[in-house]
């Protein structure tokens, strides 16, 4: 049983962010459609990791999520620990971790790699390709989620390595049948607006897809996502979320969420495994960092703005953290 101390919790202010909504616009996510590809049977295609597809493909970052979209018939997806998921019209597929997979349809079909379909650039907005024998045929709509360096691990470090959705079975999830449906439709035809709006159908479904996998969790689950939706946890986020320059101790924020320390920092230990003002320190780090790279601020700002007595003190820390300095890690980010 939760120990309280006999304390009131206080409530957020209703301003206080979507936790979600917030560390995904932390990850400023870019969605791209690359291909649309038509397979006939047999066939069978291989993808490599996504830390290689910039040497492939128009991307000027390794952080990369493939997704996969069955617009028509049926395939079975195997990762590279051997687990095989079968996926039919209107599923979808995302790679977290943008591991190497295998897209294939009857077994047999030799396994051939995505590099050796792919024409010489430049290429239209949707590349069309068409590859295997005569037998039936499958549809598949690929992209990407392109998202900045992934300086906050919390969010990715616990999601599954392949989460597949299979919409549109009850109407809690129309929604997200629809927008993957209108993905995959806009994708497969030369439409007006639509070299717009994939990016943006993209992006949609990749957070509907999150939205989802979070709703899902069972009560003994750990990580961001998990730690978002217990109310002890959860709630001390958005405080910190809410004011994170404000002068937080573990005191004070368990007073606020309403629980002992000894709660607070064995449920943060238990969801997230490190203490609230480590959290709290990542966080305060990662906003650094996006001012870095969208402004022109002096250092001196930012490193005020992140809660640090002197731009020396900032600056080892940053270093400690993403392993370079800020006025270094501002200069590769102007490159990328």
């Amino acid at each position: 049983m939760t120990e309280t101390q006999g304390v009131m919790p206080e409530t957020p202010n209703p301003s206080a962010p979507d936790l979600l909504s917030d560390l995904l616009g932390s990850m400023h996510l870019s969605g791209v459609v690359l291909f649309s590809v038509v397979f006939r049977e047999p066939w069978a295609l291989v993808t490599p990791e996504a830390c290689q597809l910039p040497r492939l493909l128009p991307f000027f970052t390794e952080h990369i999520i493939p997704f996969h979209i069955v617009a028509e018939g049926a395939c079975w997806l195997e990762l590279k620990d051997g687990e095989r998921v079968r996926l039919e019209a209107g599923d979808a597929v995302l790679l977290p971790y943008g591991d190497t997979h295998v897209l294939e349809g009857r077994d047999g079909a030799k396994r051939v790699p995505v590099e050796q379909l792919l024409p010489p650039p430049p290429w239209p907005d949707v590349l069309l390709i068409e590859h295997g024998g005569a037998g039936t045929r499958t549809q598949i709509v690929c992209g990407f989620l392109q998202c900045d360096e992934l300086l906050f691990h919390p969010l990715l470090r616990h999601l599954p390595a392949l989460m597949t959705v299979s919409p549109g079975r009850t109407p809690v999830d129309e929604w997200l049948a629809g927008t993957i449906r209108h993905t995959a439709r806009e994708a497969t035809r030369a439409a007006p607006g639509g070299r717009s709006m994939l990016p943006r159908l993209a992006e949609l479904m990749f957070v509907e897809i999150l939205r989802t996998h979070m709703q899902s969790l069972s009560a003994d689950e750990v990580g961001w996502f998990a730690a978002a939706n217990d109310p002890v946890v959860g709630s001390a986020l958005k405080w910190l979320h809410t004011a994170p320059l404000e002068d937080w101790s573990v005191e004070r924020l368990a007073r606020r969420v309403g629980v002992s320390r000894t709660v607070l920092a064995g449920r943060f230990r238990h969801f997230l495994d490190m203490p609230p003002m480590r959290y709290l320190t990542v966080w305060r780090l990662q906003l650094a960092a996006q001012h870095l790279k969208a402004t022109s601020m002096p250092l001196k700002g930012i490193a005020d703005q992140a809660g640090y007595d002197s731009e020396a003190a900032f600056s080892r820390a940053f270093k400690r953290h993403f392993g370079l300095p800020p006025a270094g890690w501002r200069r590769r980010q102007a490159l990328d």
